[in-house]
């Protein structure tokens, strides 16, 4: 797994971000999120700290593109 090598190889007390995106920051992006934390932190044992930052769950959903 990419994200446990970058997370080995930071210095202990630094930050390994992870970002999820979609157009409307509210639906996969966020169960995306939700699943990646849930199975990191199992995988980890919980070696590392998981936390979930939804930017924009509070805002109106994008209209689509054409």
């Amino acid at each position: 797994m990419q994200l446990r090598a970058l997370a080995d190889e930071t210095l202990p007390g630094r930050l390994v971000r992870l970002t999820v995106a979609c157009q409307g920051g509210r639906h996969r992006s966020a169960a995306v999120a939700e699943v990646v934390a849930r199975r990191v932190w199992s995988a980890w044992g919980g070696t590392y700290g998981v936390d979930i930052e939804h930017h924009h769950i509070d805002h109106p959903v994008l209209p689509a593109k054409d």
